[in-house]
C-alpha cells in the first residue's frame, strides 16, 4: 500500500475519532436531580436535600431559588468546575446540597410557593450551552399553630395517681395528648358509646388523654394539652388543675441467707449473668436488670389501643391480702448493711400458692413471658393508654394478642423472677407512668375522675 494511501487511511481515523468525540461532548442526556416531591413547611421551617448527578458530560451549575407571591429569592446558586473541551470535573454526583426554608428570615407568610432547583451540564448540546433540567417542588407554608380547647372542668389529680381530660382540635395532628412536665401522655380519638367502635375524626375532632402525675414528678409540674400539626406547628393550653401531693411509704428488707444463696444465683443464671458474690450479683441484678425490664415495658405499653375495652371498677385479686404498697421505696439490707435500693410501683398480693390469676378488666393481652426480675409475665392493654402488669406468674394460660373478658383467667400465681414467696405483683400504668391501682379498683374514683369524662357530650 502506498503512503498517499496510509495518509488517507489515517486522515479518516482522525475524522472519525473527532467525529465520535464530537458526537459524544454532543450528548443529549440533562443531569438528575432528586429531591422530595413536596414540602410542607411550618414556622420552624424547615431543611430539604438536593442532590444532582450527570455521569456524562460533569455538572456545570446548580441554582435554586423559591417562588412565592412576594417575589423571588435565590436560595442556592454554584457554578462547578471544567472546561468545554474535556467537560466538567464534578461527575457523576456533585456534593449534596442543603436547602433552609425559615420562613421568618425569608419574610413569607401563609400560602402556596414552588421551590424551583435548575441544573445544567458541560454538554456541547444547546450551541453549547448543555443540556439543562428544572424540578419545580411545590410548597405548603403554615404558620399557625394547632387551635385546641379544653372542654374539661377543674380536674384533680393525686400525686402517683391519674385523671383524665377531654378536648378539640380544629385540625389533624401529628401528634396531640397532655404534658406533665417533659413527660407526654397520648391523646385519643373521643370513644363512642358503641362497644368496639372508634370515633373517625377526620379532621382532629374530639379526643381524650388520660394522663398521670408520677411518684417522681417535679413539685408542681406544668401540666398542659398540646398538639403539634402536620406543620410541625405547637401549641399548648393549660386548664385548672389541682394536684394532691401525698407521701409514700420507706420500707426496709433484710434479705435473708436462703434468698441470697438459692433465688439469687438461680435467677442470674436465667439471666446469663455471671457472678460469684450473692451480694453483688443481687446489686446487678436490682438495678441493672430492674432497669432493662423497666425500658422493655414502657417498649411493650407504648402502642395503646384507641379502642376502650374496660368498663367500670378494675378487680383486684380475688381473696388477696395486700403484702406491700404502691411506689414503697425499699431499702434492701444483708447482715445490717444496706446493699441496694428501688421504688417498687405496683401493689403484691398474696393468695393460696398457685391461686389463679384473673383479668383486672377487659383488654388485649400484648406480652406473655419471662421478664426478668418478673419472671412470668402477662401485660394487657385496656385501651386509651391504661395497661396492667402482672407477674412473678408460674404459669401462663394466654397468648399475645388474646381479648379477655374482666375475670377471664390468665394462669397460676407463683415466684419466679425476684420474688421471695408466692405472690402476685400487680399494677397499672398509665402511658408509660405507674398509677395507684387504689384508684383503679375504686368504683367511685372511676365513675368520678375517668368515666364522667368519657360520657361528656360534645357542647
Amino acid at each position: 500500500m502506498t503512503g498517499r494511501a496510509w495518509g488517507v487511511i489515517l486522515l479518516i481515523l482522525l475524522l472519525a475519532a473527532a467525529g465520535g468525540g464530537v458526537w459524544l461532548r454532543c450528548e443529549g442526556t440533562a443531569p438528575t436531580i432528586d429531591a422530595p416531591e413536596a414540602l410542607l413547611i411550618g414556622r420552624d421551617g424547615a431543611s430539604l436535600v438536593v442532590r444532582v448527578s450527570d455521569p456524562e458530560s460533569g455538572v456545570r451549575e446548580v441554582a435554586i431559588r423559591l417562588r412565592h407571591e412576594n417575589g423571588d429569592q435565590v436560595l442556592f446558586e454554584r457554578a462547578y468546575p471544567g472546561n468545554p473541551i474535556t467537560g466538567g470535573i464534578v461527575k457523576p454526583d456533585a456534593d449534596p446540597i442543603e436547602i433552609t426554608i425559615d420562613p421568618k428570615s425569608l419574610g413569607i407568610g401563609d400560602g402556596e410557593a414552588i421551590l424551583e432547583a435548575k441544573a445544567r451540564d458541560w454538554s456541547w448540546a444547546e450551541t453549547f450551552a448543555g443540556n439543562s433540567r428544572v424540578l419545580e417542588i411545590p410548597i405548603r407554608i403554615d404558620l399557625q399553630p394547632p387551635r385546641i380547647w379544653v372542654e374539661s372542668g377543674l380536674t384533680y389529680i393525686r400525686r402517683g395517681g391519674a385523671a383524665a381530660v377531654v378536648y378539640s382540635l380544629e385540625e389533624p395532628t401529628s401528634r396531640d395528648g397532655v404534658e406533665v412536665g417533659d413527660v407526654f401522655y397520648p391523646g385519643f380519638p373521643f370513644p363512642v358509646d358503641e362497644p368496639g367502635r372508634v370515633q373517625e375524626t377526620p379532621a382532629g375532632g374530639r379526643r381524650v388523654a388520660i394522663f398521670a402525675v408520677s411518684r417522681n414528678a417535679p413539685a408542681n409540674p406544668a401540666i398542659r394539652v398540646v398538639g403539634v400539626d402536620e406543620a410541625g406547628n405547637r401549641a399548648a393550653v393549660s386548664w385548672l388543675t389541682r394536684l394532691q401531693e401525698r407521701e409514700f411509704p420507706e420500707v426496709r428488707i433484710n434479705l435473708g441467707g436462703a434468698f441470697l444463696s438459692s433465688k439469687v444465683p438461680e435467677l442470674a443464671s436465667s439471666l446469663g449473668i455471671e457472678e460469684d458474690d450473692p451480694i453483688s450479683t443481687f446489686q446487678r441484678i436490682n438495678s441493672e436488670t430492674r432497669a432493662a425490664d423497666e425500658r422493655r415495658i414502657r417498649e411493650i405499653v407504648a402502642d395503646s389501643s384507641a379502642q376502650r375495652y374496660w368498663r367500670g371498677a378494675f378487680q383486684q385479686l380475688r381473696n388477696s391480702a395486700v403484702t406491700s404498697l404502691f411506689a414503697e421505696h425499699r431499702s434492701y439490707f444483708a447482715e445490717g448493711t444496706k446493699i441496694s435500693e428501688a421504688i417498687h410501683y405496683g401493689y403484691d398480693l398474696a393468695s393460696t400458692a398457685g391461686a389463679p390469676i384473673t383479668a383486672a378488666n377487659a383488654g388485649r393481652v400484648i406480652f406473655g413471658g419471662p421478664l426478668g426480675i418478673y419472671g412470668n409475665c402477662v401485660i394487657v392493654d385496656h385501651g386509651l393508654g391504661v395497661t396492667s402488669l402482672y407477674a412473678h406468674l408460674s404459669r401462663i394460660d394466654v397468648r399475645e394478642g388474646d381479648l379477655l373478658e374482666k375475670d377471664q383467667r390468665l394462669g397460676l400465681s407463683g415466684a419466679t423472677g425476684l420474688a421471695g414467696g408466692d405472690h402476685l405483683h400487680f399494677a397499672i400504668m398509665v402511658g408509660g407512668s405507674y398509677v395507684d391501682p387504689k384508684e383503679w379498683w375504686d368504683p367511685k374514683w372511676v365513675r368520678e375522675h375517668i368515666e364522667a369524662r368519657l360520657e361528656t357530650q360534645s357542647p
